[in-house]
C-alpha cells in the first residue's frame, strides 16, 4: 500500500515548478500517494498528484494568512496522510497542529524570510522591519526544532536550522521537460531577443529592462512571459518609451516557457540587490542554462561564483549597464552560440534536478 503524503501551500498556485513539477511528481514516481492542497480553479489529478482545490479568488492577505490556513488545515485533516510537506512561513502554526495529532511534519523554506521582511516597505520603517524580522526569526527557528525535516533552497538557509534532518534541497530545472520543448517560430531572425521569465515586480528589475530596451532603440526585442505584481505596475510599464520594443505574452504553461526560451538569444535576471536575492538561486538562471542561451545577470557575489561565465553580468539598477552587455552580444554574435553551448553542458553536469530528486526521496524514506 503506497504512503500517504500531503504538500500544503496558501500562497503559490498549482503550476508552481518546485512544488508540484519537482517534489510532489517525484515522490508520485517512487510509489507515494500524493496530494497537494493549493490554489487551484478545482480538484483534479495533474502529475501524479491529486490536487485539492483552495479557492484563489480572494487576494487579500489578511484572508489568506487567517481564513485560508484555517480551510487548508480542515482539507490537510481530511487527506489523512502520513506525512505533511508545507511551503509557506506562515503555515508554521499549522505544521504544529499538525504535530501534535501526531504526524510527521515538513517545512519546506523557499526564501530566507527574515532578510526578506526587510525589503517588505509596506511592513513600515527599517528599524520596525529590523524588529519584525528578529522576531520571526526567533519564532520559525524555535517552532521548526520540532518538525521531522527542515528543507532549505540553497545551504545558506538550511544551515541556519537546529533540525537533525536538515537538508538542501536546490530548486534546480527538470532536464527532460527543457529538452522535450520545441522552439518558437520567430518573425525576425535579424533582430537580437532578449527574454524575461517570472514573476514582473519592481525589484526584480522590469523598469529597469524596459529602460534598458529603449537604450537600445530598436536593436533588440524584449519578451517578457510572467504575471505582473499589479495592475498599476503593467500600466507604468506600458507607457514607458522602451515598452514598444517589447513583446508581452503572459503566464504561460512550463512547457510553452521553454519553447519561448529556446527560440530567444539572451536570457535576463537582472534582480534588485536585497538582501533575499543577493544569496539565491534563480530558477530561470537555469531554464536559460538549460535552453543553450547566454545570460544578462545581475553582479552580486554570490551568483559570480556558483553560476561562473554564463554571460555577462550588470549593475541592475543601471540600464546603460544592461543595455551595454547586450550591445557587447550584437558585435560578438558568434558569442551567442557559442556561451549557449557552455551552459548546456554546463547545466547538464551541476544543476539538473536529478540529483535533488535522490535526496528528496531519501528524507522521505528517511523519516
Amino acid at each position: 500500500m503506497s504512503r500517504k503524503v500531503c504538500h500544503i501551500s496558501t500562497v503559490h498556485y498549482e503550476n508552481d515548478s518546485r512544488i508540484l513539477l519537482k517534489e510532489c511528481q517525484s515522490l508520485s514516481k517512487a510509489g507515494f500517494d500524493v496530494s497537494l492542497i493549493i490554489n487551484s480553479d478545482k480538484d483534479k489529478y495533474i502529475y501524479g498528484t491529486n490536487i485539492i482545490a483552495l479557492d484563489n479568488t480572494n487576494k487579500s492577505r489578511f484572508y489568506r494568512m487567517f481564513k485560508k490556513s484555517k480551510i487548508a488545515f480542515n482539507k490537510a485533516l481530511e487527506a489523512d496522510a502520513e506525512i505533511y510537506h508545507f511551503h509557506d512561513p506562515e503555515l508554521i502554526s499549522l505544521g504544529k497542529k499538525l504535530k501534535r495529532r501526531g504526524k510527521k511534519v515538513i517545512y519546506d523554506v523557499h526564501e530566507d524570510v527574515p532578510k526578506q521582511i526587510l525589503s517588505k516597505t509596506y511592513l513600515g520603517p527599517l528599524f520596525l522591519r529590523k524588529i519584525i524580522s528578529k522576531v520571526f526569526s526567533f519564532y520559525e527557528k524555535t517552532s521548526s526544532k520540532s518538525f521531522d525535516a527542515v528543507i532549505g533552497a540553497i545551504d545558506e538557509i538550511s544551515c541556519q536550522f537546529n533540525n537533525k534532518n536538515a537538508v538542501t534541497i536546490k530548486n534546480y530545472a527538470i532536464k527532460d521537460l527543457i529538452e522535450a520543448a520545441v522552439p518558437v517560430k520567430r518573425e525576425d531572425n535579424d533582430k537580437i531577443v532578449l527574454i524575461y521569465v517570472g514573476s514582473i515586480t519592481r525589484i526584480r528589475g522590469i523598469k529597469e529592462l524596459i529602460k534598458a530596451t529603449e537604450l537600445l532603440q530598436g536593436k533588440a526585442e524584449l519578451w517578457i512571459l510572467g504575471k505582473f505584481e499589479t495592475e498599476e505596475l503593467q500600466k507604468e510599464c506600458e507607457a514607458m518609451e522602451g515598452y514598444k520594443y517589447s513583446k508581452y505574452f503572459g503566464s504561460l504553461p512550463l512547457k510553452d516557457v521553454y519553447s519561448y526560451i529556446k527560440a530567444a538569444d539572451i536570457g535576463i535576471c537582472t534582480l534588485h540587490p536585497t538582501e533575499n536575492y543577493k544569496e539565491s538561486i534563480p530558477i530561470k538562471v537555469l531554464e536559460y542554462m538549460a535552453s543553450e542561451v547566454p545570460i544578462i545577470l545581475s553582479d552580486f557575489k554570490y551568483w559570480k561564483n556558483l553560476f561562473g561565465e554564463v554571460g555577462i553580468y550588470v549593475d541592475p539598477l543601471d540600464p546603460k549597464s544592461t543595455a551595454k552587455a547586450v550591445e557587447h552580444f550584437l558585435e560578438n554574435r558568434e558569442k551567442v552560440k557559442e556561451i549557449g553551448t557552455k551552459n548546456k553542458e554546463r547545466f547538464l553536469k551541476e544543476f539538473s534536478w536529478d540529483a535533488e530528486e535522490k535526496k528528496l526521496i531519501e528524507l522521505y524514506n528517511r523519516i
